[in-house]
């Protein structure tokens, strides 16, 4: 599988669906921390005291330039999958784009149908009134 191509179409797809440049990069910020969280989940499940301790030290310095951040992300991820570990991380961000994809069609849907009335969907919007989580999605539509 080309996940740069996949990544990039879905990154298209949510570009046309209203995604701007820098919610676009807040999108894939975003998708960095979750799978790096993952890794780090999935490193300290299998991995020995001295590799984690020698992740640590390394996660521990400060990060200045984004060759170093990427570094670090690297070796999380190696240390993690071993060698499959870019096919890991590529294929995490594609899931997490999918998902993001998804969860805003979705949303899109069902705003657009509270917009013409639905009672469904406006029964819906209603319930979930006070909800912080889906006023963050109200202010971005």
């Amino acid at each position: 599988m080309d996940y740069t191509t996949e990544i990039e179409n879905i990154k298209n797809e949510l570009k046309a669906i209203g995604f701007d440049d820098s919610k676009l990069n807040q999108l894939m910020d975003l998708a960095t921390e979750e799978i790096l969280q993952a890794a780090i989940e999935e490193l300290g499940e299998k991995a020995d005291d001295a590799t984690l301790e020698m992740v640590a030290q390394e996660v521990d310095k400060p990060v200045t330039t984004a060759e170093e951040a990427t570094a670090r992300m690297s070796l999380i991820f190696e240390k993690a999958y071993g060698p499959e570990a870019e096919n890991k991380k590529n294929e995490m961000f594609l899931d997490y784009l999918k998902q993001t994809l998804e969860a805003t069609k979705s949303a899109k849907d069902l705003y657009n149908r509270y917009q013409t009335g639905d009672p469904s969907a406006v029964a819906t919007i209603k319930a979930q009134e006070g909800n912080p989580d889906a006023q963050q999605v109200a202010d971005m539509m």
